[in-house]
């Protein structure tokens, strides 16, 4: 899950008005592989999915994109059709900018030239981080590190538990971390039983002396 970019009043007011403004509903499929993106997206408002599946039905999200994140830079600079589907999550409002108008900006406005290279950058490094995911951790780990990067740390629950800031179903979840969705369903009930997590009304919520554990190690891991 990323988290929203610093949005720029001053570049977010140059792409809306150069923009279709589009308002889409919860769960809406707004691109599907194979369509060619006759511009590229901004999302203003909400969270957006964008994800793979394979021929038995399978998915695997690559990532979601939040507040100040651009998507279809890929495809339209290529001028080759999108490989992924793209989904709202929740009620989204996103910025269609025609592609003569990113073009435009492209070659004259240094502050958007500056946004989507970095945009390119980030989401280099999200799939760098997750080929490293996928590879080196356990699908387990996987888990933690997806509750963890979730986890609502700017409050405690009872002095001892952190909610988190988004909220997965069982098949969500199989899907992002690449795992079967009965092996989830298992890792969760361990986790619970570990005093990892703990299901609260149906919601999942870390135990942050645990968080801090992992957390901690992740970083160790790291040099």
């Amino acid at each position: 899950m990323t988290k929203p970019n610093e949005t720029q009043k001053d570049l977010e007011k140059l792409i809306q008005e150069r923009s279709t403004i589009l308002t889409y509903p919860a769960k809406k499929v707004f691109l599907e592989p194979g369509m060619i993106l006759d511009g590229v997206y901004y999302v203003a408002s909400g969270r957006t999915c964008h994800y793979m599946m394979s021929l038995d039905g399978t998915e695997k999200i690559l990532y979601t994109l939040a507040a100040g994140w651009f998507y279809g830079e890929t495809p339209c600079s290529l001028s080759e059709p999108t490989g992924l589907y793209s989904k709202t999550e929740v009620k989204s409002v996103l910025y269609k900018l025609p592609l003569q108008e990113y073009d435009y900006l492209m070659d004259t406005n240094k502050l958007f030239r500056e946004t989507i290279l970095c945009s390119y950058s980030k989401k280099m490094l999200i799939m760098r981080h997750e080929i490293e995911n996928i590879t080196f951790n356990s699908c387990k780990d996987r888990l933690k590190l997806l509750f963890c990067s979730a986890a609502d740390t700017s409050r405690l629950i009872e002095g001892a538990w952190y909610g988190m800031n988004v909220s997965y179903t069982q098949y969500e979840l199989s899907t992002i971390v690449g795992g079967a969705r009965v092996t989830v369903s298992k890792l969760i009930s361990e986790m619970c039983a570990e005093g990892f997590i703990r299901m609260l009304n149906h919601k999942i919520q870390i135990n942050a002396a645990e968080y801090r554990k992992f957390a901690k190690n992740m970083e160790d891991d790291k040099y």
